[in-house]
């Protein structure tokens, strides 16, 4: 026991040394621009009276304090089929099966529904969830340069016709905050008989007339064989959807190692997003000022070490560990993060911003004056 004490404790010295180390840290005393809370609903107190009163408002039999086991043993409800009926209609979609988490689903979705003898073509900065169900999938992996459709069709002319193929982006990326180029790849997967896997965590809620993502907002629902919606971003929330076919539906329910093995989430749970999901239409205005507030920094910024991204993910680049984690311990008044090796690459550290609605002019000019 006390040589696998020490190992623990000479593996955290080497991380400290070589500048990895992670911690945690409450940042409730400081301005927001790290969180991913993108029209302020986390806080929202209309949207929490609702949640409140809405729950309260179930027959008291929906309303326990826990799930009881895995949705196929006692966890499956009259409520969860509801929010999945409903979440499926919202976003355009046949079927929705809920997963308490975006790492959960990716990883289900990834991990089981390609097969031995398939190439998954997958972007070089895809989510590390997308990238795990990569790894314990059976197909054959191939890694595209980030967003370059050149790349993707010399990786995709290697293969056969015959050989089934599937394509998993996301539509707005988490670290760049860059955007897909969804409808060159949906003529790309037609051309090569693929299919097209979206990761919509960072556009569901903030794209689409009601908040529906990138993909309703563009039209090509029907043009991706399952897109993954997650309720830990702009909706407030927890857990996520994958969306697509009955079929794909009922196969992640016999095939998904993480939902037939996971406790269902909590009826309080899903109740709480069946109210977001009738709360998150009204928000027009929240969206409109998120895009105002993105129009508004870009606009100010000056210095040539900001990215040039147009959603509300922007980057602060500063090279090297301990000179980003400097630099965002000297804004201390703002909830900023630095994003390090090797979740990013050697040369590209940054410090990530996220805009939200509830975000002033006053304190985005702040923001950039303090970095700057």
């Amino acid at each position: 026991m006390e040589n696998i004490q020490q190992q623990l404790i000479d593996l955290l010295e080497f991380r400290r040394k070589e500048g990895l180390l992670r911690q945690l840290s409450v940042l409730d005393d400081k301005t927001d621009f790290c969180s991913n809370d993108y029209l302020g609903l986390a806080s929202d107190q209309a949207l929490a009276a609702k949640i409140a009163y809405d729950f309260n408002a179930l027959p008291t039999e929906y309303r326990k304090n826990g799930a009881t086991g895995s949705r196929l043993i006692s966890g499956q409800s009259t409520l969860i089929e509801q929010f999945e009926n409903n979440c499926a209609a919202f976003h355009g979609s046949e079927a929705a099966l809920l997963f308490s988490s975006g790492y959960e689903a990716n990883i289900g979705l990834i991990s089981s529904l390609p097969q031995e003898g398939d190439v998954i073509f997958c972007d070089k900065l895809l989510h590390a969830s997308l990238i795990d169900g990569l790894r314990l999938s059976k197909a054959e992996r191939r890694i595209f340069k980030h967003n370059n459709v050149e790349d993707l069709i010399h990786l995709l002319d290697q293969y056969p016709a015959e050989t089934r193929k599937w394509i998993v982006v996301e539509s707005v990326y988490s670290m760049d905050g860059d955007i897909a180029p969804l409808k060159e790849l949906i003529k790309l997967k037609n051309k090569y008989q693929a299919e097209l896997i979206v990761d919509e965590a960072h556009s569901g809620g903030v794209y689409g007339p009601a908040g529906q993502g990138l993909v309703y907002e563009l039209g090509l629902c029907k043009e991706i064989f399952a897109r993954v919606v997650t309720f830990g971003k702009a909706w407030g929330n927890a857990g996520a959807v994958v969306l697509g076919s009955l079929a794909l539906k009922e196969y992640l329910v016999n095939f998904a190692r993480p939902f037939i093995y996971s406790t269902a989430p909590t009826p309080a749970h899903v109740s709480a997003l069946l109210s977001t999901l009738h709360y998150l239409p009204s928000q027009n205005e929240a969206r409109k000022k998120l895009q105002e507030n993105i129009a508004f920094f870009r606009e100010n910024v000056k210095s040539d070490a900001w990215g040039e991204s147009k959603t509300a993910i922007q980057t602060y680049f500063v090279t090297g560990n301990e000179a980003v984690r400097t630099k965002a311990a000297q804004a201390n008044e703002f909830a900023i993060k630095p994003i390090v090796f090797p979740t990013v690459a050697k040369g590209k550290e940054r410090i990530r911003i996220t805009l939200s609605a509830k975000h002033t002019k006053e304190q985005i000019q702040s923001l950039i004056k303090t970095l700057e």
